[in-house]
């Protein structure tokens, strides 16, 4: 999943009153990768980790996250 905006992933974790530690700490990650979502160096997870930070958030969902959209360039046959 990719986030939408890390500017509202940290104005989410503010209005909770999250640190990047409290937040890692009941998700069961690692601060860095809370740290790294909050700065805007990391912009994907995983579909399932992006539905536990928008609950623990207690944002909509869909609010901070989006599916991640490859794509597959086509080939003549």
């Amino acid at each position: 999943m990719r986030l939408i905006s890390h500017e509202a992933f940290a104005s989410y974790m503010t209005f909770r009153g999250y640190s990047v530690r409290s937040l890692a700490h009941r998700l069961g990650v690692s601060p860095a990768l809370v740290g790294h979502l909050r700065s805007g160096k990391r912009n994907t997870c995983t579909p399932v980790m992006a539905i536990a930070i928008e609950k623990a958030l207690d944002a909509p969902r869909g609010s901070l996250f989006v599916p991640k959209v490859s794509h597959v360039a086509g080939y003549a046959a």
